[in-house]
């Protein structure tokens, strides 16, 4: 005789929880990381061609809600395999990659060994997180990402509070975590049976409860959708014209069910636009207005940069090794402050037909500035019927003896002297640019051509 077999009790997650300490579940953790496969877990998210589009989607919605700057330091909650802390490296950002697991950032460090990073970027710093205290001072980082690991946790108000503890003033912390009903899923019932892990369900109302007694002041909840909603050309036309645009709400809430994709805020900016001023602000204006929010606008990104920029020459004819002479006046118009340049002279000094001449005066060692987003005026070299011969010709410090910030409204004058190397009847394009941002032109400002003759 055949007996059906019982099917399993459902696991009460929150049993769970009360049932296995911390330092259970971080051995846990640790034992899946030494089993793991290798190349799978340095793959990921290319490692499961089902898991890609979501895993790439909610981590761009979760870097785009951050609203990060260049150099800012994330703690990388949960990284794992470390592939998004790889992602943030290589953006520019300062990371500290934290798992419970010593395997897991092993595999981390192996995956930035594997595939290093592109260009001069901040070095990563891998953390070891027992489960109860984030090893950081007090208000040392600006950001918090957690992808895919804040429903493991056990202990989620505690490890909430440690995050207020350690994000700065005006921070945010991004997660990207499943909905509400997730511990009852086959998946996650699996999980939790065959490898005792926490799969915990995501209620919003709790988390910001917690979240408010440890210091964070508000919570915006994204609304989007993983899934394309593919529509015929007629269909398109009509969606962007019509009322009925209202029927395709109903894939992009059925989406938002079993995801939480949300942002919590430390201090009076809330770092995103309410819903409220969404549906007033005209859709050319909402990216600078998401971009100041949460922080001084500076020359590290583009938005707010502009100018007003005069150019002048004594002469416009030298001899080959001789300098022309130019007066400057640079005005800022935007919304932007500059920021100094830094201490450092940039690759273009080094490698550029100019190496040996004029090089600027750089600011002394009590100076601070950043790497990325000094401001300085910028000469790209042309020929007379506007050939570009060379992008980074020439650099010059706004401020050379002072090496300060330029704020809106302010307007600096000066003269430079530039050398001209060889014969010839050449354009020079004066410009203002900020150091591996952009070109002002780019953002609106009208570059200065001086027709030069060298004899």
């Amino acid at each position: 005789m055949i007996h059906e077999a019982t099917p399993p009790q459902l696991i009460d997650v929150r049993q769970r929880m009360r049932e296995l300490s911390i330092a259970e579940l971080c051995r846990t953790a640790e034992e899946f990381f030494q089993q793991a496969d290798l190349d799978s877990l340095q793959a990921k998210p290319f490692a499961d061609i089902n898991e890609t589009p979501e895993l790439l989607i909610c981590f761009a919605h979760v870097i785009r809600g951050l609203n990060l700057w260049p150099e800012m330091s994330v703690l990388d909650f949960g990284a794992g395999s470390c592939w998004t802390s790889h992602c943030l490296t290589q953006m520019g950002l300062k990371v500290i990659a934290l798992d419970v697991s010593l395997s897991a950032l092993e595999v981390g460090q192996k995956l930035y060994s594997r595939h290093p990073i592109f260009g001069d970027q901040p070095k990563p710093q891998f953390l070891f997180f027992d489960g109860e205290t984030i090893n950081l001072a007090d208000q040392s980082v600006d950001r918090i990402s957690c992808l895919d690991a804040f429903h493991h946790v056990p202990n989620p108000q505690h490890v909430i509070k440690e995050m207020g503890r350690v994000l700065r003033q005006g921070g945010i912390v991004g997660f990207s975590e499943p909905g509400p009903n997730h511990s009852k899923t086959g998946q996650s019932q699996y999980e939790m049976r065959a490898n005792r892990v926490i799969e915990n369900d995501v209620n919003l109302r709790e988390i910001w409860s917690a979240a408010q007694e440890a210091g964070f002041t508000n919570i915006k909840v994204s609304v989007f959708n993983v899934e394309p909603v593919l529509l015929s050309l007629d269909e398109f036309e009509d969606y962007l014209s019509s009322e009925h645009a209202a029927n395709y709400v109903a894939p992009v809430r059925e989406q938002m069910r079993e995801r939480r994709l949300f942002f919590l805020y430390k201090g009076d900016a809330i770092g995103a636009l309410d819903s409220r001023r969404l549906r007033s602000a005209r859709s050319n204006f909402i990216k600078p207005q998401i971009s100041e929010i949460t922080h001084r606008l500076d020359s590290r990104r583009r938005a707010g940069l502009r100018a007003e920029l005069r150019v002048s020459a004594t002469l416009t004819q030298v001899r080959a090794g001789d300098r022309i002479h130019l007066n400057v006046s640079a005005k800022n118009t935007g919304r932007a402050v500059w920021l100094p340049t830094p201490e450092i002279p940039p690759p273009w000094r080094k490698r550029g037909p100019l190496a040996r001449f004029g090089t600027p005066r750089y600011m002394g060692p009590d100076r601070v500035s950043p790497r990325v987003g000094g401001v300085r005026l910028g000469l790209q070299l042309l020929s007379s019927d506007g050939e570009l011969l060379d992008i980074d010709y020439f650099r010059y410090h706004l401020t050379p003896n002072e090496g300060r910030e330029i704020h809106p409204g302010e307007k600096v004058e000066f003269s430079v002297a530039v050398p001209m190397l060889r014969r010839g009847n050449y354009i020079l394009q004066c410009d203002l640019v900020s150091e591996h941002v952009c070109w002002f032109e780019r953002t609106g400002t009208a570059p200065r051509l001086l027709a030069v003759e060298v004899i």
